[in-house]
């Protein structure tokens, strides 16, 4: 069972995103590399649609699923303000996707939870995966200074050895596509503390953060990590492109 995130109307702030140095890849771009206007595509965990609403023009149907109804309300705001005619929400989760086999030509799936043999079974045959993912060195220098829980590292991902989800997802997708490329990406990001704050409490950065219990953490950061640009970490992400 994948965990819901919560929604509030911050999700969508800028905040989130830092200061980013080249990236080596954007991701809706290269989704446009491959689709083609008869595709219907799906975006598994849309959230609120604001990127998967670019999409659009560029295909027949978009099919946006998310299991969180605050997320959804959203999407259905930011769906009627950018004139969408084809985008259709549903609600649903990644590891039981409601829809028949072989239904779509693409899926998506843009640092979401989401189930491989899901994916395989309603993409058509020939259908293609896009899916950009967490790398487990992803901002690993703050994640460092938030030690552990009786789970372990409450950093996410931080038990992972290095490369341990790029060799993950190798294995994973070859069991069921015919060809697979995997590219493991870093760029590097400055946050302000604002958007340092707003990034642990929006998402599973850091398991059950709290800035008040965390505060020598952030302190430390603040202290190893401030540049005339903002606190400095380095992004990882991975790139999936799967054929079925």
């Amino acid at each position: 069972m994948f965990a819901i995130m919560p929604y509030n109307q911050k999700y969508e702030s800028n905040l989130l995103r830092g200061i980013e140095e080249p990236r080596p890849w954007f991701f809706l771009e290269e989704i446009r590399k491959h689709i083609k206007k008869s595709d219907i595509l799906l975006d598994i965990g849309c959230g609120t649609a604001f990127k998967s609403i670019q999409l659009a023009d560029g295909v027949n149907k978009v099919y946006g699923l998310e299991p969180n109804k605050k997320m959804r309300i959203k999407a259905r705001e930011n769906i009627r303000k950018a004139e969408v005619s084809n985008f259709f929400l549903i609600n649903g989760r990644a590891e039981k996707i409601p829809f028949n086999d072989n239904y779509f030509d693409i899926v998506t799936c843009m640092v979401a939870p989401h189930s491989t043999s899901e994916v395989y079974r309603v993409l058509k045959p020939n259908g293609l995966a896009i899916l950009e993912k967490i790398g487990d060195r992803d901002k690993w220098n703050f994640k460092r200074e938030f030690n552990f829980d009786e789970i372990g590292p409450r950093g996410q991902l931080a038990s992972c050895s290095s490369g341990e989800r790029i060799r993950f997802y190798k294995k994973e997708f070859g069991k069921f596509f015919s060809k697979v490329s995997i590219q493991n990406g870093f760029w590097k990001t400055y946050y302000s503390m604002d958007g340092l704050l707003l990034l642990l409490k929006q998402t599973p950065t850091i398991r059950n953060f709290n800035s008040k219990n965390d505060g020598e953490a952030l302190q430390r950061i603040q202290k190893k990590y401030l540049t005339a640009k903002g606190l400095a970490t380095r992004q990882n992400r991975i790139l999936i492109i799967a054929r079925k």
